[in-house]
C-alpha cells in the first residue's frame, strides 16, 4: 500500500469512529434533554424539596449542554475526517506516481533528442554518425514505453498513460531496428518525423492532464 492509500484507511477509519461517537453524544444529549423535560413539568414547591430540584435540574443541564457540544465537535471532525479521506483519493487518481512521473520526465528529455536527430538527418546530418546516437534513445524509448500506468490512477489517466507508454514502445523498436539505408531515405525519415510528432501530441495530453510544467522540465535539463 502507497502513503495515500494508508493515509485514506486512517482518515476513513477516523470518520467512522468519531460519526460513531457522535451519534452517541446525540443519543445521550437527547435523552437527557428528555429528562430535564419531565423534570421542569415537576417543580416542587416547598423549599426543601425545590433545592433537591434544583441540583439534579442543574446536574441535567450541564450534561445537556456537555453532549451538545461533544456532538457537535465529532460531527464537525468526522465531516473534515470524511473530506480529508475523500481528497486523498482524488489526489491519488490525479496525480502521477513517482515511477510514472520519473518515466514522463525521461521520455520527454529522449523525444526532444530523437526530435533533433531526425531532423538533423533531414538537413544533410551524416548517417553514420547519427545511427548509433538515434539506436541508444530508441532502446530507452522502448525500455520505458514498457511501462503501465499506476492503478491507483482514475481509468481515463491510466487509459491516457498507456497510450503514450505503448506509442513509446513502438517509435523507439521501428527506430531501433532500421539499417543505414533506410535512416538515408528521405520519406523513412519524415514518416518518423511525423510519427514523433504524434507522441509529442499526446505528450502534451499527458501533461495537460496531469498538470506537469513543461517550463519546469525545461530547467531541470
Amino acid at each position: 500500500m502507497t502513503i495515500l492509500n494508508w493515509l485514506f484507511v486512517c482518515f476513513f477509519s477516523a470518520f467512522l469512529i468519531a460519526f460513531c461517537l457522535s451519534i452517541f453524544q446525540f443519543i445521550l444529549f437527547n435523552s437527557y434533554k428528555k429528562q430535564l423535560g419531565v423534570l421542569k413539568r415537576k417543580r416542587p414547591k416547598a423549599k426543601r424539596k425545590r433545592k433537591k430540584w434544583l441540583r439534579i435540574k442543574h446536574k441535567l443541564e450541564n450534561k445537556v449542554q456537555k453532549f451538545l457540544k461533544r456532538g457537535i465537535i465529532l460531527i464537525v471532525s468526522s465531516v473534515f475526517l470524511l473530506c480529508a479521506s475523500l481528497y486523498t483519493t482524488y489526489y491519488e487518481k490525479t496525480n502521477l506516481s513517482s515511477v510514472d512521473s520519473t518515466v514522463i520526465a525521461q521520455t520527454y528529455f529522449i523525444t526532444n533528442e530523437v526530435n533533433t536527430q531526425l531532423h538533423a538527418l533531414q538537413n544533410g546530418e551524416d548517417v553514420k554518425d547519427s545511427k548509433e546516437k538515434l539506436m541508444e534513445l530508441s532502446s530507452l524509448l522502448a525500455s520505458y514505453g514498457s511501462s503501465t500506468a499506476s492503478n491507483s490512477l482514475s481509468k481515463d489517466g491510466q487509459q491516457l498513460l498507456n497510450r503514450y507508454y505503448v506509442q513509446l514502445r513502438e517509435f523507439g523498436t521501428n527506430l531501433y531496428s532500421l539499417k543505414v539505408e533506410q535512416l538515408s531515405d528521405s520519406d523513412t525519415i519524415e514518416a518518423y518525423v511525423a510519427d514523433i510528432n504524434k507522441i509529442k501530441e499526446t505528450q502534451k495530453k499527458v501533461f495537460t492532464r496531469f498538470k506537469i510544467n513543461e517550463q519546469a522540465l525545461k530547467q531541470k535539463k
